[in-house]
């Protein structure tokens, strides 16, 4: 049992920092293995694509990770909580609940913590409306830390409230304490550390500089450690793509493109007349020898002599103008 309070920061503090220091190593190795499994994934195309396709396909890979990451990191750590809530694990600084003897039974009870919902305010400490957060059914139970200069249990026969009251020597600020360090870290704010004089409240040695409230961050000085976890403390995510290395790879041995465009007159008379003088050629080549062949196969069939036939001109145009009509028609 400990002598502080349970509302004390010194009770809890040591066991935050611990789970804030573990938080931030879990941060990095998600973002490494998650980096070098994203580095082992091939973009594929059938064709190569042009540079603002590539671009928006890794824009979309990345983004697709980021979210990936963050969706992982927070369900496993609810997962986490929901496990150590269900399971009913005791806290080793007795905060969830803690075991009372009770001599007219000779068995333990176990008491669970219930915390005041709500800011402290010094001048309506009375008045908390007896709303109460119980650490039997919910693990994020917090209420704002301080030091205390006294401790104190409830007994077994009251509502085991962790009341506060009489007030604390003095509050830290967005430190937040209750059922178990790791979800009131989660909760609380670093907002203590960027202030001298509150580091010097709560002991911090002088050695120790004070985070630069002046420094540009995305994050604000009143943002929660959950929010900065979730976001893997990460202050920006730069993307660095080489659509040169991209292009190389592929190497295509050619380059086409195609578009489809309404012919006009021009256009259709030089495709008649192409047509015309390709015609022209093959037909004067092959016709006069075609009628030689079925003549003199006629002719041999009837015994006559085998005439000879002139290449008139005028009969290949009579041929191609009559072909030209019958393939039109």
């Amino acid at each position: 049992m400990s002598r502080f309070h349970p509302l004390d920061f010194r009770l809890m503090a040591m066991s935050q920092f611990q789970i804030l220091t573990l938080l931030c190593q879990t941060a990095v190795w998600t973002i490494g293995s998650d980096l070098n499994q994203f580095l082992t994934q091939q973009l594929a195309t059938s064709q190569a694509v042009s540079r603002e396709v590539f671009e928006a396909q890794v824009v979309a890979l990345v983004e697709q990770m980021q979210t990936t990451t963050v969706a992982n990191v927070k369900y496993t750590d609810q997962l986490v909580s929901l496990v150590i809530l269900n399971s009913g694990i005791m806290s080793a600084l007795n905060t969830n609940s803690y075991l009372i003897n009770n001599p007219l039974v000779l068995n333990y009870n176990i008491l669970h913590g219930n915390y005041p919902v709500g800011n402290y305010i010094i001048s309506n400490a009375s008045n908390l409306n007896n709303i109460y957060c119980t650490c039997a059914y919910q693990s994020n139970c917090t209420f704002q830390a301080g030091y205390y200069n006294y401790s104190i249990r409830p007994g077994i026969n009251d509502n085991s409230v962790y009341q506060p009251s009489p007030p604390p020597m003095f509050i830290v600020p967005g430190m937040l304490v209750g059922c178990l360090p790791h979800d009131a870290m989660l909760l609380s704010t670093l907002e203590c550390f960027y202030n001298r004089s509150c580091l010097d409240l709560i002991g911090v040695s002088q050695a120790i500089i004070p985070l630069n409230v002046t420094a540009p961050s995305r994050f604000r000085v009143n943002t929660t450690v959950n929010t900065m976890f979730e976001q893997r403390f990460v202050e920006t995510c730069q993307n660095s793509s080489n659509f040169t290395s991209y292009y190389n790879a592929c190497h295509p041995k050619a380059c086409s493109y195609n578009y489809a465009q309404r012919g006009n007159f021009l256009y259709a008379l030089t495709i008649l007349v192409s047509l015309i003088g390709g015609l022209t050629t093959i037909l004067g080549i092959f016709v006069p020898l075609l009628v030689q062949f079925f003549r003199h196969l006629l002719a041999k069939c009837r015994g006559e002599a085998i005439p000879t036939i002139e290449n008139n001109p005028e009969g290949r145009w009579l041929f191609l103008l009559f072909l030209i009509y019958f393939t039109f028609m």
